[in-house]
């Protein structure tokens, strides 16, 4: 079907025209690309800079190396020397002050007391500590053997007077031991072993002999 537009030209609809601003594409284009060279050219400026710092910082590590070493056996060579400094302070700590204790075991020599022998022994002993262990409902026993230093000073000496007097003389004297904290701080116990009747230059003594047990250090 064919269809005629008889109306006026003043009535007929007026078609709009779209018009395109002028847009100036090619001065455009070149600044694009300028900017981007300049962009491209600032990146590579980037690259080559991270690439001489890793060059300069890899020098400076190689010739660092060797101190670094040197510096690692050094320190190798000081915790060595610690240790041993360690060590023996460690020791030295534990180690007995004898002048002190021979002169806390002089203060507490009382009357009618005085001494005739010292005696230090040390030996090493294997000493059983009990342990259970559970078995279901039973409960086996056995024992764990460690090794002890065993130390101890043996005195012997002489009280005047006989029977129970010097008896009495000889437990106030271990009583005096064991009361001063400075000389019996060293020790677990002072025990009596022995004591007999004697004489000296005529004069009736009772002769004695002590054993202090040091505390036992495990080995």
């Amino acid at each position: 079907m064919i269809e005629l537009n008889l109306l006026p030209e003043e009535l007929k609809k007026r078609r709009r025209r779209i018009e395109l601003p002028d847009v100036p594409i090619i001065p455009i284009s070149v600044g694009l690309v300028a900017v981007l060279a300049i962009i491209q050219f600032l990146m590579s400026g980037v690259v080559l800079l991270c690439i001489r710092q890793q060059t300069a910082l890899g020098r400076t590590w190689q010739e660092l190396a060797p101190k670094k070493a040197e510096l690692d056996q050094l320190k190798k060579k000081i915790s060595v020397t610690n240790s041993g400094t360690q060590a023996i302070e460690s020791l030295m700590a534990k180690r007995l002050n004898w002048s002190q204790l021979l002169n806390e075991l002089s203060n507490s020599l009382t009357a009618n007391i005085w001494f005739t022998e010292l005696k230090y022994s040390e030996k090493i002993e294997s000493i059983a500590l009990e342990s259970f262990v559970d078995s279901g409902a039973k409960r086996a026993k056995g024992a764990a053997s460690k090794n002890y230093v065993i130390r101890s000073l043996n005195l012997s000496g002489c009280a005047s007077g006989r029977g129970e007097e010097a008896t009495t003389y000889v437990a106030r004297f271990i009583r005096a031991l064991k009361d001063n904290q400075a000389f019996f701080e060293n020790f677990d116990d002072v025990e009596l072993i022995s004591i007999k009747q004697g004489s000296v230059s005529g004069q009736d003594v009772m002769n004695f002999t002590l054993v202090c047990r040091f505390k036992p250090e495990k080995l």
